[in-house]
């Protein structure tokens, strides 16, 4: 089932990844899990908690927004998950804040290192 909440990154934006997005530059891969969704959650809540300037906006029982400073100017993009229990897979939606310009490919190569920790910790 794919996930509800979490909409599709702008059209031409360099500054969103998504699991759910098939944009060439916007699409990564979900995280699959065989565990229960509450130990893929916990993995989640552990991994935002492992990185630094990070914070837990909203927590559910499926999805999770939090909110990832950067660290020079300090700017706050948003990072979603959620957890679909029947095709045991973490989705996760991406954004840096919305600036004019490029964010240089930071928030992919954030969300790379997030992707690889939430494979180590679900594996």
């Amino acid at each position: 089932m794919p996930a509800k909440r979490l909409s599709p990154c702008p059209d031409g934006s360099q500054k969103c990844v998504s699991t759910l997005d098939t944009q060439k530059y916007c699409a990564m891969e979900p995280v699959p899990f065989t565990g229960s969704a509450v130990e893929a959650k916990a993995a989640v809540l552990a991994v935002i908690a492992d990185h630094p300037r990070t914070s837990v906006e909203i927590d559910e029982a499926d999805y999770v927004k939090s909110i990832f400073k950067t660290k020079v100017i300090r700017w706050k993009d948003t990072v979603e998950f959620e957890i679909d229990a029947e095709d045991k897979m973490v989705h996760f939606r991406s954004e840096s804040v919305p600036y004019a310009g490029s964010d240089l490919g930071a928030n992919r190569k954030r969300m790379t290192k997030v992707r690889a920790d939430l494979v180590s910790k679900l594996g």
